[in-house]
């Protein structure tokens, strides 16, 4: 690779995201890991891709820095996978609601995942009912999707915490990591990627930030996500209204009538919990911004409308995507990242930015959207997705063996 290159490699993982960033040193090139998982496989399963990542690092393979966006499947699965005990790692970061030792984590994480636990075992029970109609069972199938990306991903989380060569040796950072002061720390430098600095623009630490996560209207390039379209918990009783009494029985005996008339009322009501989980996670999700000299490249992640407004009203931040010439298309392109003031008012159509989606068709989800590629385009974004690899413009991007690699001189 040239001396003045940045490489950036999308493994088609299918729904998911795995990118290797490459960025040459004069003590040789340095290597960052964005994620490694998926959902629903591309042409290759996520342990083959997870093999392939770590024998394009080489003989004696080794990673600079490893990424976790945040914990969901669809970015952490491939760490589970074997192999991972051979790459010598320096440094893991993930977002600060995965510290063990941060008693406001561990509140998050752990209330996150009972009611995943819980959507769950009502999930299994629900599609092994008789009867089921095939919509019934479509939607289903869509909500244990979600739930089944919520869960805790044990394994390749204690990869993350714990594992690769160096093990506990290996430094755990929490983003944004806090001062002495009490300030959070939103640039920093580390030794392990000389010349780079690191501008953390989430996850919020403030909550309510966090779990905002659809953008108000006039903000998005789709409005309303497949369960409000849906019109779940239409026909809903009020609380404590009549409509909840069984008339006619004893107290604390429930005819089987009974208890069918309250099972139907929780109907509707896992679509938007589940939908409403998966987005919670998604709001823990790390924004970084790499600044190399002057080229600036932004992962995002999954973050959501509220870690988005948050950056957007923050001037030197605005400022500072106003400068990026790589983005990594936030939550595989859906309709709750990437806000229309970010490609309206940030892009800059001098800078030809490099953009690339890691996304597939999956269920009903519509991703990626075709107006906000269509937006991102008419601000000379080159654009690159990873189920559509042969669509990928040359010579912007190079593909091979599954991989569509880019390439920003410095």
């Amino acid at each position: 690779m040239s001396q003045r290159e940045v490489s950036i490699r999308m493994y088609n993982v299918g729904f998911g995201d795995c990118f290797l960033v490459t960025i040459p040193t004069d003590d040789g090139d340095r290597r960052i890991l964005f994620d490694c998982g998926s959902m629903a496989k591309g042409n290759k399963s996520i342990e083959e891709v997870a093999g392939q990542v770590i024998g394009d690092l080489g003989a004696s393979p080794k990673i600079d820095v490893v990424v976790c966006t945040h914990r969901h499947r669809d970015h952490v699965s491939g760490f589970a996978k074997p192999g991972w005990s051979d790459v010598d790692v320096t440094e893991v970061w993930m977002p600060w609601t995965e510290n063990p030792e941060d008693a406001e984590a561990t509140r998050i994480r752990d209330g996150q995942t009972r009611l995943a636990t819980a959507l769950a075992r009502d999930l299994t029970l629900r599609l092994n009912a008789a009867g089921l109609a095939d919509p019934e069972k479509a939607q289903l199938d869509a909500d244990f999707s979600l739930v089944e990306n919520a869960q805790l991903n044990e394994s390749a989380m204690e990869t993350l915490h714990s594992g690769f060569k160096r093990r506990e040796k290996a430094k755990r950072r929490f983003l944004p990591e806090t001062a002495s002061s009490g300030d959070l720390v939103t640039r920093f430098t580390t030794e392990a990627l000389p010349g780079v600095v690191i501008h953390v623009l989430g996850p919020s630490r403030d909550e309510e930030i966090i779990r905002d996560i659809d953008p108000p209207a006039g903000k998005s390039y789709m409005q309303l996500s497949d369960a409000q379209e849906s019109g779940a918990g239409d026909g809903i009783p009020e609380p404590f209204s009549s409509d909840w009494w069984a008339e006619g029985m004893s107290p604390f005996v429930l005819s089987e009538d009974d208890k069918k008339k309250i099972r139907s009322f929780s109907e509707g009501f896992t679509s938007p919990v589940a939908a409403a989980l998966d987005a919670a996670i998604n709001g823990t999700s790390l924004m970084l911004v790499l600044q190399i000299g002057d080229l600036h490249l932004l992962f995002p992640g999954d973050a959501q409308w509220g870690t988005w407004n948050a950056v957007l009203r923050t001037p030197k931040w605005k400022n500072l995507l106003r400068r990026v010439r790589f983005y990594k298309i936030g939550h595989h392109g859906s309709h709750n990242a990437t806000p229309i003031e970010f490609v309206e008012d940030a892009i800059d159509t001098s800078l030809n930015v490099i953009a690339m989606a890691s996304t597939r068709a999956f269920g009903s989800w519509k991703v990626p959207l075709p107006e906000l590629l269509t937006q991102l385009a008419s601000k000379n974004a080159i654009i690159a997705r990873s189920d559509r690899p042969t669509d990928a413009p040359a010579p912007a991007f190079t593909v091979a063996d599954d991989v569509i690699e880019a390439r920003l001189s410095l």
